[in-house]
């Protein structure tokens, strides 16, 4: 045992003093101009050429972010005068390690420059405010400097929207107003760059032609057309493509249209790049179709009655969707039309029957919800070949509506007009549309006196209060239906942090459970966490006075030849499990259980049991069914009745779990390989992160083995071990897991995570 514990322990490592300062300017420069070189030279001045590095990303996505970084290098340097090693093409602007790599993490200061208005997204333990002074190294601090506003404070979007004038003696004169001198180059490649994405941004506009859709009073039927069937385009309606836009701001959120984020100001996009959030800034991941009976009826007007067969929805979902993809937009869930009745119905979305609880449609975990299915897990009823499938898609990058499953403190909150917002804890606060629900006032008694835990929910739900009062009455009926609807939220507060220190604080939303008079659950709604975020920074209020609100974060699987190759490994072990009991790839999970069971019983008991008083106990240890009893009536046998009482008591979850430890070990090893090759989406310094949970397991491990405690250091045995089996230390990271859909059923696929959880739950949770 000792030896196990001690090859977790590492010795500190002595902090030396700083001698190197790396200062990052870290943006998107869609293009890059006088304003942004005017803050550029203040830093030079300030902390000295060869220490400032401006970094930027590869991404392009029109219309607002048409430049590659090769193209920004050129202006740059041509414009500017900017030495090209000082430009680096970065991913993630809070842990800019592409330029930090080259430096001492111990020895070298970290700096990064922001301007006034996002000197607030920076929370948490990692960054501290500079004032004029280093004396960490990157590898436990970073400091963040407010750069004063420099020359003219011109932005991007004026840049973009002077270059975009179809003029050509308007563009060179306004080139010369804001880059030091003309070069014909230059000037040809921002023009060239700015004038297609407006290109694609007009043509994207006309396509949707929103008022067909919202006129109620149309009969038209095909693409864009009046009730004359003639395509006057947005322009017809609202004079002209500016008013359009802001007819389009203004109507999408009362519709409850399923946005995720719209169209962002260039001013909330300024310091960020382009992958930092999946769903937040420099994405716009989007669906374009309304919700709930008005936008059925809507739809209907549109296209005629027939949504199947309409061959004019048909041309325009088709071309709609391919120049949304021109723009970057990225499709959560376009519909076919075959599809769309069924979604867009104004009934809530009935649950499969399984035999045991609703089963869930979207995340959620902790508070007046329940748990999170692995996918191996027995009321799911997956077959191997179902199993099969997940570890290919996995492996392969192909699983459906893939998210970041978040390490945070649970929160259910809904919506009423007499009391505001409400959260629920039990289903007590879930009946009669949250009438007993707790009030803020009732949150912050109900978790006071809890340290961080306290603040984590008293600001959440002053926060929430703030942001969803600036909604609309139609927009808060559409989400929360007058307290019958709760939102589930991930709680991530830094000083409340259980396993990952995501280093910000974030409230997510990750949809909607419904519920009837009983507080009983009878739909759900994922579509609704997007509806939300998207309604709430349609009003400039996602950031608020402590948390940044979003939507689930959505993220991409890796693609990659060493794990596509790590599938004949999985696949083997799989087969090995089925192999005990000649199992096909058509049988299901619970039949390997109850073949166990049976094994067991037969094996086991002392007496020879009847098939039904067998398949009794098969059902009650396999599958927790306890309508089979432990009692004289059932079991007539004494002895036998002795045997079945100490198994329940004593073996059972034992045994279940090294059952259950057969499949776990495959798919969290699946798990582990996959997220190795991402990184969070919400975690602001990956690195530190790692560190600081890398520290706390071995601090945990100190621990437990200085307490004598046997118990936890039978837990703590076992744990180590279930962390070894997925590839240990070296597979930890800092990202809890994945959440995918697959038949109708959203379920977990993580890692390391959890054995990591138990561990340090040993001493500190």
């Amino acid at each position: 045992m000792g030896k196990l514990i001690n090859e977790w322990v590492k010795e500190s490592i002595l902090t030396e003093d700083i001698k190197k300062t790396v200062v990052t300017y870290v943006g998107r420069f869609h293009p890059f101009h006088s304003g942004h070189n005017a803050t550029y030279q203040h830093l030079v001045k300030k902390f000295g050429k060869d220490n400032v590095y401006i970094g930027t990303s590869d991404k392009v996505q029109l219309p607002k972010s048409p430049f590659q970084f090769k193209e920004k290098v050129q202006i740059m340097t041509t414009m500017f005068g900017i030495p090209k090693n000082k430009i680096v093409k970065v991913k993630n602007p809070y842990s800019p390690k592409e330029i930090l790599q080259s430096f001492s993490e111990e020895t070298t200061a970290f700096i990064t420059v922001v301007g006034e208005k996002d000197k607030s997204r920076f929370g948490g333990k990692y960054f501290e405010p500079y004032k004029g002074k280093v004396e960490k190294g990157y590898a436990d601090t970073g400091y963040v400097y407010v750069a004063p506003s420099q020359g003219s404070g011109i932005s991007g979007t004026q840049v973009r929207k002077g270059m975009s004038d179809s003029d050509e003696k308007s563009r060179t004169k306004f080139f010369k107003s804001v880059y030091p001198k003309f070069n014909q180059k230059i000037f040809d490649l921002v023009s060239s760059k700015i004038l297609r994405s407006e290109e694609v941004m007009e043509s994207f506009l006309q396509s949707i032609n929103l008022n067909s859709i919202l006129n109620e009073n149309s009969t038209a039927a095909g693409i864009g057309g009046n009730s004359q069937g003639v395509d006057d385009g947005p322009g017809a309606f609202y004079g002209n493509m500016k008013t359009f836009k802001k007819e389009m701001e203004d109507v999408v959120g009362t519709l409850g249209w399923n946005i995720v984020t719209y169209l962002m100001d260039e001013d909330d996009m300024e310091s960020f790049t382009d992958t930092e959030y999946p769903t937040g800034p420099g994405r716009y991941p989007v669906s374009f179709f309304p919700s709930g009976k008005a936008g059925l009826d809507a739809l209907a007007v549109r296209y005629g009655d027939d949504l199947q067969g309409n061959k004019a929805y048909k041309k325009w979902s088709t071309h709609i969707k391919k120049v949304a993809l021109q723009m970057g937009y990225e499709f959560l869930n376009f519909l076919e039309p075959k599809d769309i009745e069924n979604v867009l119905s104004n009934e809530p979305k009935k649950e499969k029957e399984t035999t045991g609880d609703l089963k869930e449609s979207f995340l959620m975990e902790g508070g007046a919800y329940g748990h999170m299915n692995h996918p191996f897990d027995t009321e799911l009823g997956l077959t191997f070949g179902d199993l099969r499938i997940i570890i290919d898609g996995a492996l392969n990058g192909k699983l459906e509506f893939t998210r970041e499953k978040t390490d945070g403190q649970a929160l259910a909150i809904s919506y009423r007009k007499d009391k505001g917002i409400i959260a629920a804890r039990n289903k007590s606060h879930l009946k009669d549309r949250g009438l007993n629900a707790l009030d803020i006032k009732g949150v912050s008694d109900k978790f006071a006196n809890r340290g961080g835990l306290t603040d984590a929910y008293n600001f959440a739900m002053r926060d929430l209060e703030s942001a969803i009062s600036k909604l609309s009455d139609a927009q808060k009926e559409k989400v929360f239906k007058s307290g019958s609807k709760f939102m589930n939220i991930e709680v991530i507060w830094p000083e409340s942090v259980n396993v990952i220190p995501y280093g910000q604080p974030l409230l997510v939303f990750h949809g909607t459970m419904e519920y009837n008079e009983k507080g009983e659950a009878i739909g759900a709604d994922t579509s609704d966490a997007r509806i939300l975020a998207g309604m709430i920074k349609q009003v400039n209020a996602d950031v608020q006075d402590k948390y940044t609100i979003q939507g689930p974060p959505v993220v991409k699987l890796p693609k990659s030849q060493e794990l596509s190759k790590l599938k004949s490994k999985f696949f083997g072990e799989l087969s090995k499990v089925q192999k005990e009991f000649k199992l096909k790839d058509t049988d299901g999970v619970a039949e390997y259980h109850q073949r166990w069971w049976e094994a067991y019983v037969d094996k086991n008991s002392p007496s020879t049991l009847d098939n039904k008083v067998k398949m009794g106990l098969v059902k009650r240890w396999a599958f927790y069914d306890k309508g089979f009893r432990l009692d004289s009536k059932n079991i007539t046998d004494s002895k036998t009745l002795d045997w079945a009482k100490k198994t329940d008591k004593q073996d059972q979850a034992k045994i279940a779990k090294e059952n259950t430890r057969k499949f776990e070990d495959i798919f969290l090893g699946v798990g582990a390989e996959v997220l190795s090759f991402m990184s969070s989406a919400l975690t602001v310094n990956p690195d530190k992160a790692l560190r600081d949970m890398q520290k706390r397991l071995d601090q945990t491990i100190k621990d437990v083995k200085k307490s004598g405690d046997p118990k936890k250091i039978a837990k703590l045995k076992m744990e180590l071990e279930r962390l070894n089996a997925v590839g240990g230390r070296n597979k930890i990271v800092p990202n809890e897991g994945l959440v995918f859909a697959y038949k109708g059923y959203t379920m977990k696929l993580t890692g390391t995570f959890a054995s990591l959880n138990q561990i340090l739950g040993l001493m500190y949770f």
